[in-house]
């Protein structure tokens, strides 16, 4: 984890671009999308045939695809922070998804075992098709509540990368001496805190202190930078991206003085 945000991790990002959002998708559509085969599956015994094996290849590929969207959602938690009940019912679809999946080739294996002997499943086979449907159910509701809660993190009242609020820098505080040479890292080094927190990057001197409670990965990632020459921190997270780069350039307030 970098001080200025981002992740190490393989499923941070995808040609640029957050992982996450583009591999949610995949549970959120397909587990629906299984849960209702496993539905018809049970509900019309002409199709189970034809039928089950693709229901259970499409909640397979949910299940991988869940365990993405988990491993992709914790990496862009340390971009934008964490995303409370999202990240707790993205826990429940893995686990969903993995349970239907199995349930539902268990299912099917006993199924079939019953046809192949001409047995009648009775009572049992009416119990186990009622909780198989329940479950079913049950993956369609926290499917929708996870994409419902992934898109109010994203969209809603929940900092993201797709909401980086427009910021109206705070009037900058004055350096005690900026001479013809520009602000010393010493001075710079004096506005370390919440209070008062300026950053050297690429040697121009930011007043990022109004920048602080709005950074969407959060105010430690600022305040671990304050007072300090951050050019490494920033571009090791940044380095390419337009929109913090136009974002920082609201708070300069002078060169940096050489050395």
């Amino acid at each position: 984890m970098h001080p200025l945000g981002g992740s190490d991790s393989p499923f941070d990002l995808a040609f640029g671009l957050p992982l996450h959002p583009l591999a949610v998708h995949v549970p959120v559509v397909l587990l629906p999308l299984g849960a209702i085969g496993v539905l018809l599956v049970l509900l019309v015994p002409r199709w189970r045939a034809s039928l089950a094996w693709p229901v259970i290849a499409v909640l397979g590929i949910a299940t991988a695809g869940a365990l993405v969207a988990k491993l992709s959602g914790e990496a862009l938690a340390d971009r934008v922070g964490d995303p409370g009940q999202h990240e707790q019912l993205g826990n429940w679809l893995l686990a969903t998804a993995a349970a239907l999946c199995l349930a539902t080739l268990a299912w099917w294996l006993w199924q079939r075992e019953q046809t192949r002997d001409r047995r009648r499943t009775g009572v049992v086979g009416l119990i186990l098709g009622t909780v198989l449907a329940a479950a079913a159910l049950g993956a369609i509701i926290i499917a929708v509540l996870t994409g419902h809660t992934g898109a109010t993190a994203a969209w809603g009242d929940r900092p993201g990368i797709a909401t980086l609020p427009p910021v109206a820098p705070a009037a900058p505080s004055a350096p005690a001496d900026t001479g013809a040479g520009g602000i010393g890292i010493a001075e710079v080094a004096q506005h370390d805190d919440s209070a008062s927190c300026w950053v050297a990057i690429e040697g121009t001197v930011y007043d990022v202190t109004a920048w602080i409670p709005l950074h969407p990965g959060g105010p430690e990632r600022i305040l671990a930078v304050c007072g300090t020459d951050a050019t490494a921190d920033f571009m090791g997270e940044h380095e390419g991206d337009s929109l913090p780069t136009e974002q920082l350039s609201q708070f300069a307030i002078g060169a940096l003085a050489e050395r």
